[in-house]
């Protein structure tokens, strides 16, 4: 609440998970090692949070209906450095009646664990929809 603080609108939204399938997709290898994730399942995460967050600030987030936006997990990626582990999640937002649209990118990194970078990356793309001026207008139409 201290980054994003409340947001004003009289709408009632909703989020759709764009991703169709369900499949491990490869997003890194490092050495013999590979690293999978499922789009769907890390959208559908993003989607909760996003909700939970939103009706923190007072909006109406229902389950359907109102202004329906989809959410799709598009691209990941993992990088090893000296001393962190850096994750990198591109999320694409579109009102369902094609008036905006918006990609977002979460960047984050922990010298301590690779679960720590991905949750980081999550975590910070939320906040950079929900403080994201683009995005407030669009709910608010």
């Amino acid at each position: 609440m201290d980054v994003v603080g409340p947001i004003d609108t009289p709408n009632e939204i909703s989020f759709v998970n764009g991703v169709a399938d369900s499949k491990l997709i490869l997003i890194a290898t490092y050495g013999a090692h590979k690293y999978f994730a499922d789009f769907k399942q890390w959208t559908d995460l993003i989607v909760d949070q996003l909700e939970t967050e939103l009706a923190k600030r007072g909006v109406h987030v229902k389950p359907d209906g109102g202004d329906i936006f989809t959410v799709s997990v598009e691209n990941a990626r993992l990088f090893w450095g000296t001393w962190a582990i850096r994750c990198i999640v591109n999320v694409r937002m579109e009102k369902e009646d094609r008036t905006w649209s918006k990609t977002f990118e979460g960047n984050n990194t922990s010298p301590a664990t690779l679960n720590r970078a991905i949750d980081g990356a999550a975590y910070k793309v939320v906040v950079a929809i929900i403080e994201d001026q683009d995005f407030k207008k669009a709910i608010s139409r």
